[in-house]
């Protein structure tokens, strides 16, 4: 090379190691117009493109030096970086192996080489590599520092940790050392060391974004709603488009009931990230949450069009399908669901309860068992009951041995412990000795009807009695044991409970008082805040074309405060809602079951009044629209009959979608009964 090729190059390099990019290409190729093949302007200038963030052409550029120069170990290594930048591993892996075997042994190499061996997630040669890289610099922090994220990787945690502190050592304002012992610290599950470690981390790099994430991620996973937000409202102040946070921060307010900023929060990162596929399942969980479950429906499905393998997006297309109750799609989206991961509670229990619906009982229980691990849903009101219960022997059916007396826990609503009650007689048929608890306001009417037999009031925790019996059993599983399928359902009784007969005499006394009419009991509303709750609760006012039915006296049945809404419909359509004003129709429930009793039918929703009625014995008329039950006991299967409840008839239509069609046909059916034009169903 001419001596003024030589000049340019030292140029070149002066250039080069002032981070003068733009003046170290002109030389290079300058040089390189002259002698297309120089070695070293092509080693130098593919350095320089890798500098610049292009490593595909450096290393074709550096390829070409290491064919004028192939035994050069420093050629061989910077060809093996730039391999490692373009993504190709394993070439660089050869490559670093082949400058070894040059003779090349110092710390940098051995350290690239185990970040080639990292990348191809072989972590016990690359942990190797790094560990003796440690030993040639032994205070180097990068090699340190890469050398604590092969043990971390490897599960090696502790000498991680050690690494990362000797960093700091010497290092003590060393960013990136901080910040990964407090995440070690973080996935540990060590959260107040951990807290203090990111704290510190930020009082020197208050601008270290993942650091406020991950921060707020541990105020989350601890409760501290407040603080977790604060953190990610910091983080996308330092950055309006950081992924992570635009969805936790989303994830945090829905949980504190912010639902329209969480939503505008996930619709935000996928305007950044229009296939980020965690964002398409949150923002559906916010719409199921909305109850807009056709556009939680087109959002799970957009995930799974990204990730066909994504088990919680497959999970929730289930329950969205489930909550649209399109029980045909629901049900293979769970069993991929499941295919996918066999231990899923979420994806059994979605699909345990929509064969329930479609009544395959037979399949669905032993799937409805699964309930109890379904997050948010602990089937009782003290969750720590049901711990308890976890832990204690389980009551297996009639044919087990060495029972003594199996305790029979209640679970979740007093409509829906009722209805599992209805399985007593089955206990008592089998020949067990039971305990059974029941809520307190219907002692009395099951010790009436199952005289002999031991009750307990339902209480947290429950009753000593309770927990010391030699079997226990959840009462919402007695169905698996007793009605596995279709036919079983004959054997359920017509009547399972009586009301006091002197409070239903002063009753019937009071409203035949009124006259001859028809006295018809009506309910309305559940007490439930739910999206279940609303769908299944309907302003008194709608019913006024019912209300106004020349023939019959309506009795309030209606559970709650409801004086406000019966003087509103009274003063607009000058019909009268009878109510027993010195009943607290909450809690003295012996006196609902005698104002049911006395009246000759009960017109109601879905809700624990039903459940009474049904349990009385008494003629029911249960309303839903368009055929969708809200709960898989009310679902009818063709037959406008409950399974559970003989004396309650489903009125529904698959055409009458909305409340007022359906009170129309109400209507008209009632005054075709009350002119002796006979009846039928729905």
């Amino acid at each position: 090379m001419s001596s003024r090729l030589e000049r340019k190059f030292r140029d070149a390099v002066s250039c080069f190691q002032a981070r003068d990019l733009a003046g170290a290409e002109r030389l290079c190729r300058a040089i390189l117009g002259k002698a297309p093949r120089h070695p070293e302007a092509l080693h130098l200038l593919g350095m320089v493109r890798l500098a610049g963030g292009n490593a595909r052409e450096a290393v074709a550029l550096i390829e070409r030096a290491v064919e004028r120069d192939p035994r050069n170990p420093a050629v061989l290594e910077n060809l093996g970086v730039a391999r490692l930048a373009d993504g190709d591993a394993a070439v660089a892996e050869t490559v670093f192996r082949r400058a070894l075997k040059l003779g090349a042994s110092h710390a940098m190499l051995h350290m690239r080489l185990g970040l080639a061996l990292m990348s191809q997630h072989r972590l016990t040669e690359a942990v190797a590599e790094l560990r003796a890289a440690a030993k040639m610099a032994p205070d180097d922090p990068d090699v340190l520092l890469n050398f604590g994220n092969a043990l971390a990787e490897e599960g090696q945690t502790g000498e991680a940790l050690d690494c990362y502190r000797k960093i700091l050592a010497s290092h003590p304002d060393h960013v990136h050392a901080r910040y990964n012992i407090a995440t070690q610290l973080r996935r540990m599950g060590r959260h107040e060391e951990a807290i203090a470690a990111y704290q510190s981390l930020l009082a020197l790099a208050p601008a270290y974004a993942d650091a406020h994430h991950n921060l707020g991620t541990i105020y989350y996973q601890q409760g501290r709603l407040d603080d977790a937000v604060g953190c990610f409202r910091k983080v996308l102040a330092l950055d309006a488009d950081h992924l992570q946070s635009l969805n936790s921060l989303g994830n945090v307010l829905r949980k504190q009931g912010h639902l329209l900023e969480a939503v505008a929060l996930y619709e935000r990162a996928l305007e950044v990230n229009p296939a980020h596929v965690d964002a398409y399942i949150n923002l559906g969980n916010a719409r199921g949450e909305q109850y807009l479950y056709a556009q939680a429906r087109a959002l799970f499905e957009k995930a799974l069009s990204l990730e066909p393998g994504n088990v919680e997006a497959q999970e929730n297309l289930g329950h969205a399908l489930s909550a649209l109750q399109l029980w045909e799609d629901a049900i293979p989206q769970f069993e991929r669901a499941l295919a996918l991961n066999p231990a899923s509670a979420l994806a059994r229990f979605g699909l345990g309860l929509a064969r329930l619906f479609r009544q395959e009982f037979e399949q669905a229980w032993p799937d409805y068992e699964l309930r109890l691990e379904r997050p948010g849903e602990p089937g009782r009101e003290d969750p720590a009951s049901v711990v308890l219960y976890k832990e204690l022997p389980r009551w297996r059916g009639p044919a087990g041995e060495g029972e003594r007396e199996v305790a029979i826990w209640t679970e979740q609503g007093i409509g829906d412990q009722v209805l599992h009650s209805t399985l007593i007689p089955e206990l008592i048929g089998a020949g067990m000795s039971f305990i059974y608890e029941v809520d307190r306001r219907l002692l009395g009417a099951y010790q009436r009807a199952f005289p002999g037999h031991r009750f307990i009031p339902y209480a947290h925790p429950p009753h000593a009695s309770l927990q010391q019996a030699s079997r226990v059993l959840l009462a919402g599983s007695l169905p698996g044991l007793f009605r596995r399928v279709r036919a079983d359902f004959s054997r359920q009784p017509r009547k399972l409970l009586s009301a006091l007969p002197e409070r239903v005499a002063h009753y019937r006394s009071r409203l035949d008082a009124l006259g001859p009419r028809l006295k018809v009991a009506f309910s309305w509303a559940s007490a439930r805040k739910d999206h279940w709750g609303r769908a299944k609760s309907v302003p008194l006012r709608e019913f006024a074309p019912l209300l106004k039915l020349s023939g019959v006296h309506f009795v309030d049945a209606q559970y709650g405060d409801t004086a406000a809404e019966r003087r509103a419909v009274e003063d607009a359509t000058g019909v009268p809602l009878l109510h027993f004003d010195e009943v607290d129709y909450r809690n003295d429930l012996e006196e609902v079951l005698a104002i049911l009793e006395a009246c000759d039918l009960l017109i109601t929703l879905s809700n624990a009044t039903a459940h009474f009625a049904g349990a009385l014995g008494k003629r029911t008329w249960l309303l839903y629209p368009g055929d969708r039950a809200a709960f898989y006991y009310w679902a009818h299967g063709g037959s406008f009959r409950s399974l559970w409840y003989p004396s309650v008839e489903i009125v529904t239509d698959r055409n009458l979608t909305e409340w007022p069609s359906l009170i129309g046909h109400v209507v008209q059916r009632l005054a075709r009964e009350l002119a002796g034009a006979g009846q039928g169903h729905a």
